[in-house]
């Protein structure tokens, strides 16, 4: 790998952090895709649960309902195309994912 591409593949972690705090203040309404048939009501309850929580309360709920955590997400992933929400949705991924590390026991 040349100079470029080893410039290039490391973006700076303060402008992802920058932009996924930007994403994460664009709060999704769920109730519209419920609404409009787009996500299951048990999945609608769940990230509506789920994104408000704080970390501690995120881990139980990761502990407690880990499976309906990953099919909620794999279900908007596969019903939810546009662009800002999906962008929500890998946000919220990855803030789970870090909830997980951060303790292990996911």
């Amino acid at each position: 790998m040349d100079i470029r591409g080893a410039v290039d593949a490391a973006v700076p972690t303060n402008i992802i952090a920058a932009k996924a705090a930007e994403v994460r203040a664009n709060k999704v309404n769920w109730q519209s895709y419920l609404q409009g048939q787009m996500i299951s009501a048990e999945d609608c309850e769940f990230i509506k649960k789920f994104e408000v929580a704080p970390s501690e309360e995120k881990q139980t709920i990761l502990t407690n309902e880990g499976h309906q955590c990953a099919r909620t997400f794999l279900n908007l992933m596969a019903h939810i195309s546009k662009e800002q929400t999906v962008q929500y949705i890998l946000t919220l991924i990855d803030d789970t994912l870090q909830v997980c590390f951060g303790s292990l026991s996911c």
